[in-house]
This record gives C-alpha cells, sequence and structure tokens, in this order.
C-alpha cells in the first residue's frame, strides 16, 4: 500500500458488506463507506490538487467521510480540534492558508469572523456529492495538516505525507497485531494523532471502528459490552479512572479485551497492574512519539521490570540522547526514520527542531539496555543549586496518593538555592487531601532538595486546545 486511500479500497474489496464504523448516531459498511468517499471527494476537483482543507467535525461518521474524502482528491486535510479557541483558530487558518473550509452544521459558526482572499466555506450538508471520476494522491502528497498542542511555545504546523503514514500504520499493525477480526473503541478525538492514527490503524487491517464523542467511562464499558470490542485505545487519565472508580463487574467487561493501547502521557504502574490483572490473556501498551514522529517507540507490559518505560524503537526508527549538560545518560530525544517529518508548516520550525533528519522531540529521557523512559521536557528541568531536577519524578510520587487527579512541578525562583519546586495539585471530585499530608508524604520519598517549598490546590490546569497542560504558563 501506498496512500492512506489505499486503506479503505483494499478492505472495500476484501469485505465489501462488512462494518467499517460506527458512531453514535449511524453506520456504515466498506462499501458503503467507499461509495459516499468517493462522491465526495469528486466535489472538491473543482479545488487544485494539494490544496488544503480545513475539517471541523466531532468525532462523527461526517468526520471519516470528510477526512477520507479530501485525502482521496488528492489534497490535504488540516484538521482542527473542536475545543479550539477562537484566537488559535484564526491563527492556524492564517498560517495553513485552506482553500475551503468544511464543519459540521454545529460549529460553523466559529468561521463567520474568519475571511480571506479564495476562502470558501461550507457545511457538511452543503456538499453537492457527484459521482464523477476522482484524482488520486502520490504517496509523497501531504495527507493531513495538525498543529502541535503547543504546551510549551506556540503551535507549530506539522504536514504528514501518505508514505509516512503507511509506514507508521504498518509498523502498529506488526507490534500490536491488529486484524480484521478486531473490533475497534475509540473515545478519542480523530483530530489528534493518537485517534487518528486508530482510524488508520481499523482502515489497514479491515476492522470495525467503534468512534465516540465525547463519552463518559460508563458509556465506555457499555459499547465495550454492546460491540463485542476486542480492542481500547485510551489516554492513561481514562484508564486510571476506569481502573479505580468502576464496579468489580463493570471493570469485568474489559476481562475479554486483547489489547488496551494507551500514549507516553505517564502512566501509573498501578494502573497497569490492575488492568493486566483484569485482562485474561490480553495485553496492555504504549507508546511513545510526537505528531512529528508517530509511534517512535512501543511498550508492551509484559513484567514490571520496566514498567516505567515506553518501549524499543519501533523497525526502521533510530532514537539517542543527545546531552543537555553534565549527566551524559540524560539528555534530550532525537528520533529519526520514515516515521519523521521531512520538514514544518513554516521553514522557521524546520531550522529549529530538525538537523539532518533528525527530530529534536524537546523531551527528556535515558535509555537502559535499550528501552527509553521519559523524564519531562528540557525546558521544564528545575536547577537547585546544581541539582537537576525531573518534574515528572516528583509528579509521579505524589499522584499515588488518592484524591489527587493531577499535578505539574514547575521551577520557583529563589534568592539562596536559584531555583526550588513549586507544585501545582487538581484534587479529585470530594477529596479531603491536604497540603500537609502531600509534603509528608514528599519528605518520606523524595530526596530532601526535591520536597516541593510550596504547594498549590488548583480548579483545573490551562490546556491546549487538544487538552494537554499548558506548563510555561504556570511558570
Amino acid at each position: 500500500m501506498n496512500t492512506i486511500t489505499d486503506f479503505l479500497n483494499n478492505s472495500y474489496k476484501a469485505n465489501p458488506d462488512k462494518l467499517a464504523i460506527i458512531d453514535d448516531n449511524s453506520k456504515f459498511s466498506y462499501s458503503g463507506l467507499n461509495q459516499e468517499v468517493n462522491k465526495f471527494s469528486s466535489f472538491l476537483n473543482q479545488f487544485p490538487q494539494n490544496s488544503v482543507i480545513s475539517l471541523l467535525f466531532d468525532n462523527t461518521n461526517e468526520f471519516v467521510i470528510s477526512y477520507l474524502g479530501v485525502i482521496n482528491s488528492g489534497c490535504t486535510a488540516h484538521l482542527i480540534p473542536t475545543g479550539i479557541s477562537q484566537s488559535n483558530l484564526k491563527e492556524q487558518i492564517f498560517s495553513a492558508k485552506p482553500r475551503l473550509i468544511l464543519s459540521s452544521d454545529v460549529h460553523f459558526s466559529k468561521f463567520n469572523e474568519i475571511e480571506f482572499e479564495n476562502l470558501e466555506k461550507l457545511k457538511f450538508s452543503e456538499i453537492k456529492k457527484t459521482s464523477s471520476d476522482t484524482r488520486k494522491p502520490k504517496s509523497s502528497d501531504y495527507a493531513y495538516l495538525i498543529y502541535t498542542s503547543g504546551t510549551t511555545s506556540s503551535p507549530k504546523g506539522v504536514p504528514i505525507t501518505h508514505s509516512s503514514c503507511v509506514f507508521t500504520t504498518d509498523n502498529i499493525v506488526k507490534t500490536l497485531q491488529y486484524s480484521k477480526d478486531d473490533v475497534d473503541l475509540l473515545p478519542l478525538p480523530l483530530s489528534h494523532s493518537f485517534g487518528l492514527g486508530c482510524l488508520h490503524t481499523s482502515l489497514y487491517v479491515g476492522s470495525t471502528l467503534v468512534i465516540q464523542n465525547g463519552p463518559t467511562i460508563y458509556d465506555i464499558l457499555d459499547s465495550i459490552k454492546k460491540y463485542d470490542v476486542t480492542t481500547l485505545a485510551a489516554v492513561p487519565s481514562t484508564l486510571s479512572k476506569i481502573t479505580f472508580s468502576a464496579s468489580n463487574d463493570s471493570l469485568n467487561l474489559l476481562s475479554d479485551l486483547r489489547l488496551i493501547i494507551t500514549n507516553s502521557t505517564f502512566f501509573p504502574p498501578e494502573t497497569i497492574r490492575k488492568l493486566k490483572e483484569t485482562l485474561k490473556t490480553g495485553k496492555v501498551a504504549t507508546y511513545y512519539g510526537l505528531t512529528e514522529a508517530s509511534r517512535s517507540t512501543f511498550m508492551i507490559f509484559d513484567d514490571d521490570e520496566k514498567i516505567e518505560s515506553v518501549g524499543k524503537p519501533s523497525d526502521g526508527i533510530s532514537v539517542k540522547i543527545v546531552s543537555v549538560n553534565d549527566d551524559l545518560s540524560v539528555g534530550e530525544i532525537w528520533i529519526k526514520g520514515s516515521n519523521v517529518i521531512e520538514k514544518y508548516w513554516t521553514e522557521e520550525h524546520t531550522k529549529e527542531n530538525l538537523s539532518d533528519g533528525w527530530l529534536k522531540t524537546g523531551d527528556l529521557g535515558k535509555i537502559d539496555d535499550g528501552f527509553l523512559y521519559i523524564l519531562g521536557r528540557v525546558d521544564d528541568l528545575i536547577n537547585i543549586s546544581g541539582e537537576k531536577v525531573y518534574p515528572q519524578e516528583i509528579e509521579r510520587v505524589v499522584k499515588v496518593l488518592s484524591g489527587i487527579d493531577e499535578v505539574v512541578a514547575i521551577p520557583m525562583k529563589h534568592k539562596s538555592f536559584g531555583e526550588v519546586v513549586k507544585l501545582f495539585v487538581k484534587k479529585s471530585i470530594e477529596s479531603d487531601i491536604t497540603k500537609t499530608k502531600i509534603l509528608t508524604h514528599c519528605i518520606k520519598n523524595l530526596e530532601r532538595f526535591k520536597v516541593p517549598a510550596k504547594i498549590e490546590f488548583v480548579e483545573d490546569f490551562p490546556r491546549t486546545d487538544y487538552g494537554k497542560i499548558k506548563r510555561f504558563m504556570l511558570k
């Protein structure tokens, strides 16, 4: 397979009547989906090949049809998260320079104030579908454009080629053994690279994908039972909530899953152990990657020995550590391989973040026995009287306490030590945890210089449009 469109075409030819996509309101077989996508893409023939088409949709079949229709026409899909701020939306549209904006009816009003030359705006319901022949993309064409979440700086435009996506999807399928017999549950946004990669994987093998739009924990568990789900993709916080808030009967709904996959955001070891205990024969796995270098490593948790690792590099991918201080064993993670972008949407970001094919991730890490460990961000390193402290080390210690949803450790200026640790804590609903209890726990489990000098409770954290915490806004 050379392009993303081959995923759908091949699965349609192999099993035309099989259910391809299920959302909250509708279902499509591979035959029906293929027909809708071809009609949709034929409408886009009026725009020059490789034009950017911006998409704003919830997790629905409308997203799937629009996205596949855009790339099937030889255009590039600019994927916009539904929770985007108005200022960021304007910034992305100005940067991407689309020829057309497509949106669900419910989100269309967000574009009322956005106007510039040669820009058209249409609702999904206004697309006039035809059955004329469509163009086909080349493997070197950009399939989609996603702007990074901007946790440490302004978002960067990341264009992904068909060939890069095919390489990554092939690695996912081989490593995690997806097949046409799977029923994959996806409660993740399709506008993010994690969720989008799951869509690609299902189309690649010809499985059935159940997509959910902002589900609760109980919606997820209900769908597992209703559709006889075999794989679940979810962020660590969702898995932790399922593990520790659901009843034993509800938790048993996970027991027959073949696979639970998450991403490299901190995955609490106690959650991993509980999930492994719950699954009869299934696997729990995580991956490390960025939008710029998707699925660079995989970790399947077979035992506890390396439970905090994100695994080893995938086939055809190299990872190295570039020292940023005197500790040569720890440094910035650099990635090279066919999954890494050749350039950003702007030349400025390309010069800053790419060097001879290597992507400078900005993540701190170490490699032990070939396994990669994530220690935080280079910019987040805390320097206490010359001692380098990694925020995640402190956050992991505090997160084991019950009654805590999220924790962020940042540097705080100090006259004598240069910097000390300040801790922000978001408590769980009805939590009675106190600052004294957190401090006592830290004193028992951390070296003295790593103990927070100040603890502050917060209602929530400033977040990106993808829900990631903006650490730089706390400093």
